[in-house]
């Protein structure tokens, strides 16, 4: 085995970690790699045409004789596995069986990290058009008190059961409001804190 190449596919694998992480990218530079690294792939897959014989079908269909399936699993996650294929049947050396379980845990470790800064940048979004709602619902609430004569409480039960009753977002009407495209004031009654 070429232990610069080796060397060099770790480094582009972990590469893709960093900066705008491409998964299809990421996925191509790792099927390319294991393909010029390992020689794998069940060591005959007439052996095994019993116990998967629909799938031992269609990889001898096209052209493989042996497959080797890594699983791409962290602690209790698993989420896929590296699957090498062979056109000829035989035993996979254990070193590079090794090399491919090594090629799946780094493939693993950056498809859960791009999916983790994948949920952390929504739920970072989330927050941020909740803490915009939220900006909004209180200016309209300012407003209508002002409007009104009545203290905030007031002002936030009566936007709210507006709202409701015509079923609309608390968000959308205050921004209506505050824009003067809903002008509420004479449509409403103001409700007191208790008023649900």
């Amino acid at each position: 085995m070429d232990g610069q190449l080796l060397a060099s596919t770790f480094v582009e694998l972990t590469d893709t970690m960093v900066a705008d992480f491409d998964v299809i990218d990421f996925l191509h530079v790792l099927t390319y790699r294991s393909v010029q690294l390992l020689d794998v792939t069940v060591a005959d897959l007439n052996a095994e045409a019993q116990r998967w014989p629909r799938f031992t079908a269609a990889a001898q269909q096209a052209g493989f004789a042996a497959v080797q399936a890594l699983p791409m699993r962290l602690r209790d996650q698993v989420i896929g596995a590296l699957n090498l294929f062979r056109a000829t049947p035989g035993a996979f050396d254990p070193a590079n069986v090794r090399v491919g379980q090594a090629l799946a845990d780094v493939a693993t470790i950056s498809l859960l990290q791009e999916r983790s800064m994948r949920h952390s940048d929504t739920l970072n979004e989330q927050l941020q058009a909740a803490l915009n709602s939220r900006v909004i619902i209180e200016q309209a609430k300012g407003k209508l008190a002002e409007r009104l004569g009545i203290d905030m409480t007031q002002a936030f039960s009566t936007l709210r059961g507006y709202a409701r009753s015509r079923n609309l977002r608390l968000a959308d009407l205050a921004q209506a409001f505050i824009d003067g495209t809903e002008p509420l004031i004479g449509q409403i009654a103001p409700r007191s804190p208790g008023d649900r």
